[in-house]
């Protein structure tokens, strides 16, 4: 079983997207040709040829700022994108742990992490090659996808070959069960994974509400060492 499943796309709150604010502003720059004309005449348009040439000025101006911030947003969103997996990058990773932290601080609520590695995925690149291994990852970014929680929790590709999982509301021991659930999907893949030496090597760490992001990521990714 060789091919990704359609169906098996990673999800999760903090996906690549960057935040979006709202754009109903930008309906009022349709207004704004109106105001540039009381502004330089001293008053309004007279007939209604000058209102209507008014409006659709302000409209193309609208839709043309429009769409120039749908491009920037789009741009913003490669930059927080694996382009291999879909999942976000290290950079989304840093920012989405930084505001999970600073909301558990306030809120007192657990906050769990799962770090995982590819045990021997050189191995599987220098036997299978590099389109085999590609493979590999896409089928764990797909099975982190289909295990975490739709909006809630988040899956991202921070290395060659290491994923982190963040899981908000979320202990340690069920940070556990979602790193043995991601385990079966991806034996359950088949190809690579059913053959020795691939595996995954997972830590799971829970937020002591107090220590900088880093030292918690630290402490996730000891805990991985610790099992290889």
């Amino acid at each position: 079983m060789d091919e990704l499943p359609p169906s098996s796309r990673p999800s999760g709150r903090w996906s690549a997207r960057p935040k979006r604010l709202v754009t109903r502003w930008l309906y009022g720059l349709a207004l704004a040709p109106v105001l540039t004309s009381i502004i330089e005449t001293g008053g309004r348009p007279k007939s209604p040829r000058e209102w209507f040439t008014e409006m659709v000025v302000g409209l193309l101006i609208a839709a043309l700022v429009r769409q120039v911030r749908k491009e920037h947003l789009a741009v913003l969103e490669l930059s927080r994108s694996d382009a291999l997996t879909g999942l976000g990058n290290r950079r989304a990773f840093t920012d989405a742990l930084e505001d999970e932290c600073a909301r558990v601080r306030r809120s007192f609520k657990p906050l769990a992490l799962i770090y995982i590695d590819l045990d021997h995925f050189k191995q599987v690149n220098d036997r299978d090659g590099h389109e085999k291994g590609d493979l590999v990852l896409r089928q764990l970014a797909a099975a982190i996808g289909d295990v975490v929680r739709t909006r809630i929790d988040g899956g991202f590709r921070v290395g060659g070959d290491e994923f982190v999982v963040i899981l908000p509301g979320s202990t340690a021991a069920a940070a556990e069960a979602v790193l043995a659930r991601i385990r079966q999907h991806c034996v359950g893949q088949g190809g690579a994974w059913g053959c020795a030496p691939l595996a995954i090597s997972g830590g799971v760490a829970e937020f002591d509400g107090h220590e900088p992001a880093d030292a918690f990521i630290r402490r996730a990714d000891a805990a991985m060492y610790l099992r290889k």
